[in-house]
């Protein structure tokens, strides 16, 4: 946690002296006897404040679980939008001043430009994290099942804290209903730590309502793990049961064969277990050589390792944990992180294609918001290329 504040406090404070600067430049604040003493530092206060808040949120929030944490979160996107629209006014000012050697200065008009821009982004990011699209692929798999095709719905990245609604959930649980799945997977970090927030708020009883022809199965993120035996109530065990009791089946290094369907179902225990001096299960290990017969479908939370699925036989792999990028311009770091970032991306071998998944994810981590990227649930429709294992 030591490295993570010291960088996330070097960039609030780069974000707040730049915006500082250029605002009191943007609205001529500099001039005599328009920015008096007392006004200068209360003008810092506030965008130092802005720009530090969601990490006082954080180390502050023993003293309110919920109220603090929600707060500093909007505080700090809003701070971030503003932060973007100086960015682009700034953009704007070099454009006029030496590319096209405008004569004279907008003034005002940048000025208000300035705060519709921010405002703006605020709206328009609140909606892209808060109003889930569907989104829908449909591939085929050249191997034969008892069942000629599924729709598998994916759910990844709910990171339920104390500010997480249960209306949010319960939308979340009306939407996946609607579309009728056969499978639903959740791909982890279903918990942003703690599992106090998901009993507290009766969330097991939501999560119970989800249902699917198959079953629901679900594994841990990175998130889960963080957060095993900080707190009383809050073991390995603790958390499996609590999933259990939602009537999901957990699957951490094990392998789920359903004799309904002629699918292999692979979910992967996280790659942060290194983190905690544990390991994994190999993946060859959870694989038997009758899988190879019949599809298999991997959930693994973080796409690390494409060719090693491909390379043994995987069908499908579901992913999250990007959120693909959640705000610019984290986006553009995840893709150069990772080979399939966001969306689906396919792999060729031995005459066969292996399809890699990995979703935006439906909740969040840190800001509320989402820019340039926008929360979302997966629905992916497999068609097989037979019927000869139908009884």
């Amino acid at each position: 946690m030591g490295w993570f504040l010291i960088v996330a406090s070097s960039a609030s404070l780069i974000i707040a002296f730049y915006l500082g600067f250029r605002t009191i430049s943007l609205f001529n604040c500099h001039q005599q006897g328009y920015f008096n003493t007392t006004a200068k530092k209360l003008f810092w206060l506030i965008v130092i404040f802005g720009a530090l808040s969601f990490i006082l949120s954080r180390i502050l929030s023993g003293i309110s679980e919920f109220y603090l944490p929600l707060l500093g979160n909007l505080i700090f996107s809003l701070t971030l939008c503003f932060f973007y629209s100086i960015i682009v006014i700034d953009i704007i000012r070099f454009i006029l001043r030496v590319i096209i050697k405008k004569q004279g200065n907008p003034g005002y008009r940048l000025q208000i430009l300035y705060i519709i821009l921010a405002v703006g982004l605020f709206i328009i990011g609140l909606y892209l994290a808060s109003a889930p699209r569907i989104v829908t692929y449909q591939i085929d798999i050249d191997k034969p099942a008892k069942v000629d095709n599924v729709k598998i719905v994916q759910l990844s990245d709910i990171h339920i804290s104390e500010t997480t609604s249960p209306h949010f959930i319960q939308t979340m649980v009306n939407s996946v209903n609607q579309l009728k799945p056969d499978y639903i997977v959740i791909t982890g970090d279903t918990l942003d730590l703690r599992l106090k927030p998901y009993v507290d708020k009766h969330l097991a009883e939501i999560f119970a309502q989800l249902h699917a022809t198959y079953g629901t199965f679900i594994i841990f993120g990175n998130h889960e793990h963080y957060g095993i035996e900080r707190e009383a109530n809050n073991s390995l065990q603790d958390v499996v049961a609590a999933f259990e009791a939602s009537n999901m089946t957990v699957l951490l290094d094990q392998r789920f064969y359903d004799d309904r369907t002629g699918i292999t179902i692979i979910g992967r225990d996280d790659y942060a277990l290194k983190k905690f001096n544990k390991n994994r299960a190999e993946l060859s290990s959870l694989i038997e050589p009758s899988d190879a017969n019949h599809p298999i479908i991997l959930l693994d939370h973080q796409p690390q390792n494409l060719n090693e699925p491909s390379q043994l036989g995987i069908d499908v792999m579901f992913s999250g944990h990007t959120h693909a990028g959640q705000i610019f311009p984290i986006n553009l770091l995840v893709n150069m992180l990772y080979k399939n970032a966001w969306g689906i991306y396919q792999l060729g071998h031995n005459g066969r294609y292996f399809t890699s998944f990995v979703t935006s994810g439906y909740g969040l981590w840190g800001p509320p918001i989402r820019l340039m990227t926008r929360a979302e649930i997966v629905v992916t429709d497999i068609h097989f290329n037979s019927s000869e294992m139908k009884p």
